[in-house]
């Protein structure tokens, strides 16, 4: 069952003080049957080993961009022994240092949106699969219950062909319904079948009997459409910080292209001589500047920021496409309701009294059993339709992890 939990869990926000890891983000949350499922998922375990390595990545950034470096020589030259020790040190003249810990901190984030929207989809998935396969179950049961009904009719047709009450005609009708009937069983218990196969696919633990999650129904009345969760979705939040992170790349190329200067202190003895120096060295950027690897960083970043801005227009359509799409099928299931509350039931009474009194010939009598079955064929599919927009509007939305499964 579901229950929405209103303000449930900050969102989070882009900031560059990230240090996140699996193990933090199982203390977020309890672990239900249906997440420990989905942790199960190969693409889910990867997902989460890429997060720990962009993790370890991300602490190997704050760490200092150059080491010194220690330089020896000895020579000797005739009776003397020359030697010299000395250390350098390059200067991060440009702070790249402070740029490398930028891009690891997005690179966590990304990765941990990226974990995010694939949980959700896999939670869709599973979702999508039980609806599926519980609209599969009560096509097949209602089927089953209108063999039995038909099996039934065929031993009172008989016994009333018998007494001469009923045309050889009428006991045809029902046997040419009961086979039609069989054709029907065996499409629904494959289609059971199939629907069953792809919920074990999504969830290993899973059987047709599993007492978990026995109902489907977020317990929301009413539906709106938010901006600002299209903004807050993992999919729009990973497009951010891969624009985001592809500006600062564009700033470390900058910063690589701009020479940095190497300090050194040497001691030693040259004969009976001691020796003291200090060394300094810069590049000379003259035969390549790279100013062409800047700019191809640069249109990286523009680049970036336009997949970000493609991924948000698309999320929003796709959001309000569902919205719509929901109301609907909403309304409609909604009436379906209403309009058969208490009828189906009552009318399959009324006729079995009807036909059994004879104001009803077979034939009309099982048009309007057919008909009652299409009623309630229609219902089970008005629900799933409705069901499935469901998932897919909060899915859409990035709702999802709001709501306790």
């Amino acid at each position: 069952m579901y229950i929405y939990l209103k303000n449930a869990g900050l969102v989070l926000s882009l900031c560059m003080a990230v240090s996140f890891s699996v193990a933090t983000y199982g203390k977020q949350k309890s672990i239900s049957w249906l997440d420990s499922q989905i942790n199960k998922d190969p693409e889910v375990v990867v997902a989460k080993e890429l997060l720990n390595a962009s993790n370890h990545r991300a602490k190997s950034l704050t760490q200092a961009v150059y080491n010194p470096e220690l330089e020896a020589n000895y020579e000797k030259e005739g009776d003397f022994d020359n030697y010299s020790i000395g250390i350098s040190q390059t200067i991060d003249f440009w702070d790249k240092q402070s740029t490398n810990k930028t891009i690891g901190e997005i690179d966590v984030y990304a990765n941990q949106q990226q974990l995010l929207s694939l949980l959700d989809s896999k939670k869709a998935n599973a979702l999508t699969a039980l609806v599926n396969w519980q609209a599969a179950k009560k096509a097949a049961q209602l089927l089953s219950e209108r063999e039995e009904q038909l099996q039934t009719l065929v031993g009172i047709v008989e016994d009333k062909r018998k007494a001469g009450l009923l045309e050889p005609l009428d006991a045809e009708l029902v046997y040419l319904n009961l086979s039609q009937i069989f054709s029907e069983i065996s499409e629904s218990q494959i289609a059971l079948k199939n629907a069953e196969i792809k919920v074990q696919e999504l969830l290993p633990d899973w059987t047709p009997n599993t007492a978990n999650l026995p109902s489907f129904t977020f317990g929301a009345t009413s539906y709106s459409f938010d901006s600002q969760w299209v903004e807050d979705h993992p999919k729009v939040k990973l497009a951010r910080a891969q624009w985001k992170g592809q500006q600062s790349k564009a700033q470390l190329t900058t910063m690589e292209s701009k020479p940095n200067p190497t300090i050194g202190v040497s001691a030693g003895k040259s004969g009976d001589e001691d020796l003291v120096g200090v060394t300094f060295s810069i590049p000379l950027n003259i035969r390549n500047n790279y100013s062409d690897t800047v700019k191809a960083a640069y249109s990286e970043a523009i680049a970036a920021e336009a997949n970000f801005r493609s991924v948000y227009r698309k999320q929003s359509f796709e959001a309000k496409a569902n919205y719509e799409s929901l109301n609907v099928s909403k309304k409609y299931y909604e009436q379906w309701q209403k309009l058969t509350r208490g009828r189906l039931d009552s009318s399959a009474n009324l006729l079995n009294r009807r036909w059994e009194a004879g104001d009803i010939n077979t034939s009309d009598y099982l048009l309007a059993l057919n008909q009652r079955a299409e009623g309630l064929h229609a219902g089970i599919r008005l629900e799933n339709q409705f069901k499935l927009a469901e998932i897919s509007f909060v899915l859409s939305m990035g709702q999802l992890s709001k709501f306790e499964i």
